[in-house]
């Protein structure tokens, strides 16, 4: 017997996939441990990822085998590595007749994997990263234990001083020091930026556009409409005017100058590279909320970018008609032995989601993919070119439709929150009929996961999205968290990451029509790089198996029946092996199968890694039946949850009259002190 591995790397962590050669249950394998050699510089050692639970709720892990909490589950995360760390595996069965004649069954394991240094280069000119912007994490729970009492969310990522810049620090991963890096080797260099910020509230970060001086040139959103100026940037606006070369991109209506790039130059003004991707230049951009960033050192794709910053700054405040013609054609650039299309919004007619569904219903083997905001869902008989991409994804689930592939693998993360964004109304009903409302992220919380194209999400209950042990002991960080709205802010799809086609689509854009037509937007569409792939793969699914195992936890957190241990025999293999649950193995190791109309088999989960919440990940489960306790972040997320007149009764006046459209109501208030004041507030 042998076992198959994979690793994968993002500069962040690695994700080890396994599955025995013959595809058959181990005899009496009780879970598996991952020996890990991990060279740093001239040392090296030897260690066992393991689990974080035994056979029961009393069992304590012994320092001398850690390996006896094994993994019951066939991937696992290594979030111990760091970039430039050198490391091999080895995945070994861990078998014995009971839980208390445990051994390690050296004979069985893996082969050591090749090695690999961590890195978020993904080719030679082609680099992500990524924060760990998932607050709603063990790790955050145990780092905030040791804060002291209640602290505050906007002070820590705030704080740019040791020691208390280490929870940001840790929070905003390898992209914020990526991107002071860049910042700070132009400086260095004599060189300049051209910089399309949508927000820009870091310290760090305004810090080092002010180094770079008059040579920094920014282009400057009014960010979220926020009155009563309706410019979330004024404050910085007028910090920075007399220090960098800043112009000004106030544009209003149903319009977002939603772009993120910087576009990097040599001392002689010449383009050279360009860091595109999701995340806004804010303290929540790099500390609390899922991003990515993405660099290509390519001189024709930086003066690219370069021309579209100059058509925008030449628009001033204006939408003009060659705005969106020039956008309406993609140019195209081979970098790294793959080729790069990149698109440009405001289009005419949604030209880059045309390009992107042309990819998307080609996709052979799987789709994954992190949505922020992707707007509702369009009814059915409507053109599918006002579709959002992720309509096009789920849609290749259901039979009858004319790119139906029911074996295709797809898991993804949606975050909708904020009206207006991507919809022209914020009164806009709810797609119908039921099969597009039913899939429709938009009609509920704030955090949904697709497992599948074929039935509806999972939407995130308000304990999910804060764990119990955050709430008890830091009451005002779910307040904060949740009232924020933005939990997952990348906008990525990776199609077919292990295929002979992986295809990677990232940037400022929301994906869907709204973006693609109406405001100031990049996409970047990488074909041909499947390094790449399975970074932005290898980050995906960890936020997703984060958030799932909490809707788990929170859903199971008082019952006594639920798992509470490792299985103590061999019979918790069968479930891995058969169905869907095998076909994902599958898809991971590069040898997708595909089961259509298959049914996973639940498995139960296990603990969590320790750097970030990615555990043995039980079946999505309902959400909790009761309500949310906490009705103001309730209503933070979600307003247009329908009042019974029961409720709306028990309300003040004043709310009713602000809510309620009733005739008979505003008779009924008309005898109350209050009425002048609640009809006022009505109007």
């Amino acid at each position: 017997m042998s076992i198959d591995v994979k690793v994968y790397d993002n500069g962040d962590h690695t994700c080890l996939i396994w599955l025995p050669s013959d595809g058959k249950p181990i005899a009496e394998c009780r879970g598996f441990t991952i020996q890990r050699t991990l060279k740093v510089g001239s040392k090296t050692t030897e260690a066992y990822l393991h689990g974080f639970v035994g056979f029961s709720d009393d069992d304590k892990l012994d320092p001398a085998a850690p390996w006896k909490f094994a993994l019951q589950r066939f991937m696992w995360w290594d979030y111990g590595v760091k970039p430039g760390d050198v490391v091999r595996y080895s995945v070994i069965p861990v078998v014995g007749s009971d839980k208390d004649h445990l051994q390690l069954s050296t004979a069985d394991a893996s082969a050591l994997t090749a090695t690999m240094t961590i890195s978020g280069q993904a080719t030679s000119n082609v680099s992500a990263y990524f924060n760990k912007g998932i607050v709603a994490a063990q790790w955050v729970s145990r780092a905030l234990a040791a804060l002291g009492k209640n602290p505050k969310i906007a002070e820590l990522i705030a704080d740019t001083t040791p020691p208390g810049n280490a929870l940001r620090n840790e929070l905003s991963g390898l992209l914020r020091p990526q991107i002071l890096t860049l910042l700070d080797d132009v400086k260095k260099s004599g060189g300049e930026i051209y910089a399309a910020l949508y927000e820009l509230n870091d310290p760090e970060l305004i810090a080092a556009l002010k180094a770079l001086g008059k040579k920094c040139h920014l282009l400057l959103s009014s960010g979220a409409f926020k009155k009563p100026s309706n410019d979330e940037n004024k404050a910085v606006r007028a910090e920075l005017r007399s220090i960098v070369d800043l112009h000004d991109r106030l544009v209003s209506g149903n319009h977002f100058a939603h772009n993120k790039f910087v576009v990097f130059c040599d001392s002689k003004g010449t383009p050279q590279r360009v860091l595109s991707g999701s995340t806004n230049w804010t303290m929540t951009g790099l500390c609390t909320q899922a991003n990515n960033g993405i660099i290509v050192d390519s001189p024709d794709l930086a003066a690219d970018f370069l021309a579209e910053w100059k058509l925008l700054e030449s628009a001033g405040n204006a939408y003009p008609p060659s705005l969106a013609k020039t956008n309406s054609a993609s140019k195209s650039f081979n970098v790294d032995g793959g080729r790069i299309t990149q698109w440009f919004a405001p289009t005419s007619a949604g030209q880059d989601l045309d390009y992107a569904r042309t990819l998307i219903n080609g996709a052979k083997e799987g789709i994954l993919f992190l949505f922020f905001n992707p707007g509702v869902f369009v009814p059915a008989g409507k053109p599918e070119e006002k579709w959002t991409l992720l309509q096009n994804i789920l849609f290749r689930h259901h039979p009858g439709t004319a790119n139906f592939d029911g074996g295709l693998y797809i898991r993804g993360v949606v975050n909708q929150q904020i009206a207006s964004l991507t919809t022209d109304s914020t009164s806009k009903p709810a797609a119908k009929p039921s099969t597009q409302a039913a899939l429709d992220p938009s009609s509920g919380t704030p955090v949904t996961l697709f497992n599948g194209g074929n039935q509806p999400p999972q939407h995130l209950g308000y304990e999910s999205m804060v764990p119990k042990n955050i709430k008890d002991v830091f009451h005002d960080w779910a307040t904060e968290i949740l009232g924020a709205g933005v939990h997952i802010h990348s906008k990525v799809v990776v199609i077919d990451p292990f295929g002979e086609h992986p295809v990677v689509m990232t940037g400022s854009h929301n994906l869907g029509y709204k973006a693609s037509t109406a405001n100031d937007d990049n996409l970047m569409i990488v074909e041909g790089n499947a390094p790449l792939a399975a970074a932005y793969a290898t980050n995906i699914i960890a936020i997703y198996q984060a958030y799932r195992w909490n809707a788990y936890v929170e859903a199971h957190r008082q019952d006594p029946k639920v798992w509470h241990g490792l299985v103590d025999n061999d019979s918790w293999q069968g479930g891995y092996l058969t169905g869907n649950d095998l076909a994902e193995i599958q898809f991971w190791l590069g040898s997708h199968q595909g089961v259509a109309g298959a049914t996973a088999t639940p498995q139960p989960p296990s603990a969590v890694p320790a750097h970030e919440p990615t555990a043995n990940i039980a079946p999505p489960v309902p959400e909790p039946g009761r309500k949310p306790v906490r009705r103001k972040a309730a209503a933070a997320r979600k307003k247009s949850a329908a009042k019974s007149k029961a409720a709306e009764k028990k309300k003040s006046a004043k709310k009713a009259a602000a809510k309620s459209k009733a005739p008979a109501k505003k008779k009924k208030a008309a005898k109350k002190k209050s009425a002048k004041k609640s009809a006022k507030k009505k109007r």
